[in-house]
């Protein structure tokens, strides 16, 4: 059996009142955090830099932390996730999907220690319990 393999970005970034991640809000799908599927002959972390720079239009600025991985969803998923902090980047912007039918994504910082609300798909829930007590405070 043939099982799908992800990576997920875990970008932070040190704000006034903690530790922020990047995510966006897809227009169809509600909020998200930058993830893909691992295409064939990539390694994840080929995958995480792809998938970075294809949703986001960001490229890599600093090393890629390894976090683990954990298996997602009903059809479990296995998710790699990465992490890495960057410094300089707006509080929001805008980005049109290179690999999304061109989608334009909102981006914006979630604070690392406020729960999600109901408006993320539940995929990103699980994904956030298992890595926010992961990212190095």
């Amino acid at each position: 059996m043939y099982q799908v393999e992800k990576v997920c970005l875990v970008v932070i970034r040190t704000f006034e009142c903690g530790l922020e991640v990047l995510a966006f809000v897809h227009p169809s799908a509600g909020k998200q955090f930058v993830k893909g599927t691992i295409e064939t002959g990539e390694t994840p972390v080929e995958a995480a830099e792809r998938e970075l720079r294809e949703e986001s239009g960001l490229t890599i600025q600093s090393p890629l932390m390894y976090l683990g991985q954990h298996q997602i969803g009903a059809d479990r998923q296995l998710w790699h996730f990465f992490h890495f902090r960057s410094s300089g980047l707006p509080d929001t912007w805008q980005h049109k999907a290179e690999d999304d039918h061109g989608h334009t994504f909102s981006f914006f910082w979630h604070p690392i220690d406020l729960p999600l609300d109901r408006d993320w798909h539940p995929l990103f829930h699980e994904a956030f319990e298992f890595f926010a007590p992961l990212v190095p405070h």
